[in-house]
């Protein structure tokens, strides 16, 4: 790893700008920038200033090995783009899970419609489990190689845009709680009906096709609004994520692995 591209590391984590960190050496943005692209190297002074400001040595900064391996160990940057993408990723998985277990879910309404024609519910139950199948298939499939290292690293996020992130969680927090509370109503009056049903305090009947419609849209809205702000807390929180007990487990497993 190169002097610049340490430079942007330890910049990005410490949240500051090109133009934060000009000012704070007493240099200009265009001085940093040549840096960051390994176009020059600051002078002595503006080393040992850099060197204060991330509370690390000069050797750090300039030891390829040494600084490369200390970076690194402070977190995976994300940029931008990239955790746009994540987010884009997630909400399709989020999609084929939810619309998996609705369908498994809507397995019920042939049950309950066809009573009289073995040959229909059959066939209509089995189409809803392979449509599930199928979808929860596709969800796995769908993840993509390069968003797998956000679950497995700390990660690092250009400040500004965390900020911009955090502001966009809030305001989808809202609509997707307002939304998902009458998911999660549905999911319990659907569970509920079926245990009292089967516990013979009511008898099956076509009526019961609501209450599997009404279950399995339940169980869409949970699965999906649960997973999409999943995603924009692993980013967000991620300080918190990556200091889990099953995070640091999967850490020393990851490494003892890489080691071997």
């Amino acid at each position: 790893m190169t002097f610049g591209e340490k430079l942007f590391k330890l910049r990005k984590e410490k949240g500051l700008s090109q133009e934060a960190l000009a000012e704070q050496i007493g240099t200009t943005r265009q001085a940093v920038s040549k840096w960051e692209n390994n176009q020059g190297f600051p002078e002595t002074e503006k080393l040992l200033q850099l060197s204060n400001i991330f509370k690390t040595s000069i050797d750090v900064l300039l030891k390829d090995e040494k600084s490369s391996n200390t970076v690194n160990e402070r977190g995976y940057y994300v940029s931008k783009e990239m955790a746009t993408g994540f987010i884009a990723n997630q909400k399709k998985i989020c999609r084929y899970v939810g619309i998996g277990f609705m369908s498994w879910a809507l397995v019920g309404i042939p049950y309950v419609m066809f009573t009289s024609n073995l040959t229909w519910r059959f066939l209509g139950m089995a189409i809803f489990i392979i449509i599930g199948i199928s979808s929860f298939v596709l969800g796995s499939f769908s993840e993509q190689e390069q968003y797998k290292v956000l679950r497995e690293e700390p990660l690092i996020l250009d400040y500004v845009y965390l900020q911009e992130l955090s502001n966009a969680y809030q305001a989808k927090r809202r609509i997707y709680v307002a939304m998902s509370v009458p998911s999660i109503i549905l999911f319990i009056v659907g569970i509920l009906a079926v245990s009292l049903t089967k516990s013979g305090k009511f008898d099956w009947s076509e009526y019961h096709s609501f209450v599997f419609l009404g279950l399995a849209i339940g169980l869409f809205g949970f699965c999906y609004f649960i997973g999409v702000m999943g995603a924009y807390e692993l980013l967000i929180k991620n300080e918190q994520y990556s200091s889990c007990l099953s995070f640091k487990i999967k850490r020393k497993i990851k490494d003892k692995i890489n080691n071997l």
